[in-house]
């Protein structure tokens, strides 16, 4: 029962996304009730009804992979949720390390000791960790807007899709990313008012530099 809840709030949310399921549901029906009158009244109904009942069964059948794809698209934003809080972890140790490395350096020059091996470790481990992180941000970044580009099953973001994927930026880079202008849709878009995968790529480029 909840599933059939979950299914109606659905269809019903974006009825123009589900045209063909909300026509097929109401032919169905009225295939079942003209199929039941053919048998009572008139079998010059028969086939027509018989054609109903067949789009009926489409119904059915689309409604299962409407279903299907609603819950995949759940799963997707569980494991998107996932990245961004391991980006996320991933940067407050980057900062750690980039404060330690700071304050090691002052203590060196304070005490004139000689700690360059040390900062020499701690400056590589740290431009590692630096690397990694911007890839893995390129990767998260380019991972939602993929996730949230097929949510309508076309290629491209409208307005709904790319405001899902400007709440997905990850902590740290909502800043930048507001500075450049990408947290406006009209702005991003342009005339054709659809955000497509070289948008996406100048932005993970401008934004994670």
């Amino acid at each position: 029962m909840s599933k059939l809840f979950s299914l109606y709030k659905t269809l019903f949310h974006n009825e123009k996304l589900n045209i063909p399921a909300l026509f097929f549901m109401g032919l169905g029906v009225f295939g079942l009730i003209a199929l039941f009158t053919s048998f009572v009244s008139d079998f010059m109904l028969f086939p027509f009804a018989t054609i109903a009942t067949l789009a009926s069964f489409f119904a059915v059948w689309y409604l299962n992979i409407l279903g299907s794809l609603t819950e995949q698209v759940d799963k997707l934003e569980v494991t998107v949720e996932s990245l961004k809080e391991s980006n996320d972890t991933l940067h407050t140790e980057l900062s750690a390390l980039e404060s330690l490395r700071e304050n090691l350096e002052i203590y060196a020059k304070e005490n004139q000791k000689d700690f360059s091996k040390v900062l020499n470790d701690i400056n590589s481990s740290f431009s590692r960790l630096e690397s990694i992180t911007k890839a893995n941000e390129k990767v998260l970044i380019a991972r939602v807007a993929q996730d949230l580009e097929f949510l309508d099953s076309k290629a491209g973001m409208k307005r709904e899709e790319y405001e899902r994927f400007v709440n997905r930026i990850p902590n740290n880079l909502k800043k930048k990313f507001n500075e450049l202008g990408y947290d406006s849709f009209d702005r991003v878009a342009g005339e054709n008012n659809i955000v497509d995968y070289k948008e996406i790529k100048s932005i993970v480029q401008s934004v994670v530099a």
